[in-house]
């Protein structure tokens, strides 16, 4: 198995030469992070159908940009997931801008409610219970960063803390999250 920083090397080489190779590094690379991916966008969104559209967009835009990837900047999932983010955090806010367009129109978005699949729903508890075990400042500048899409600097002003110790909370905050919501060995089988 190739490391994720030369899948993309790898990845950018073939999608400029148009070589069949760049079909098999994205495939690898979203066995690396798809799942990353996929959590971030369905946590963001709240809807499965839409975090999997995110998903999609997020590796159709890395194969893209394959040849943009700097491994200095960031790990290639590092880079999965901020793109992931990214486009998460566009689809919330283009949902909010039409739902006030609803609003104003005089229509009632209520109307049509969405029923929530019962995965969908025992995900979000599972990781509602993970972030409730964070310590409070760890779980407050987690939800600054990826709920409200504070960069690392809005937070350390909001908050009034330095820098470096908003990215170690949120480091620590990923890390116990990490842990926290590992399959547990009879899932993975």
């Amino acid at each position: 198995m190739a490391a994720p920083a030369l899948l993309l090397v790898l990845l950018a080489a073939a999608a400029v030469a148009g070589a069949v190779g760049s079909a098999v590094a994205l495939r690898q690379l979203y066995r690396e992070c798809g799942g990353r991916v996929m959590a971030v966008a369905l946590r963001i969104l709240g809807d499965r159908a839409e975090a999997e559209d995110i998903v999609q967009e997020t590796f159709l835009e890395l194969w893209r940009r394959a040849a943009a990837y700097d491994p200095a900047r960031s790990a290639p999932a590092t880079w999965a997931v901020l793109v992931a983010r990214s486009r998460a955090l566009d689809r919330l806010r283009s949902r909010a801008s039409a739902a006030r367009a609803s609003e104003a129109s005089g229509q009632d978005p209520s109307l049509h409610p969405a029923v929530e699949p019962v995965e969908a729903r025992q995900d979000r508890e599972r990781v509602r219970r993970a972030l409730d075990e964070l310590p409070p400042e760890q779980r407050e500048t987690l939800e600054l960063a990826y709920f409200e899409g504070l960069t690392h600097g809005e937070i350390a002003s909001r908050t009034g803390l330095p820098l470096g110790t908003v990215k170690t909370r949120l480091r620590l905050a990923m890390a116990k999250l990490r842990t926290n919501l590992a399959p547990a060995p009879e899932e993975t089988a």
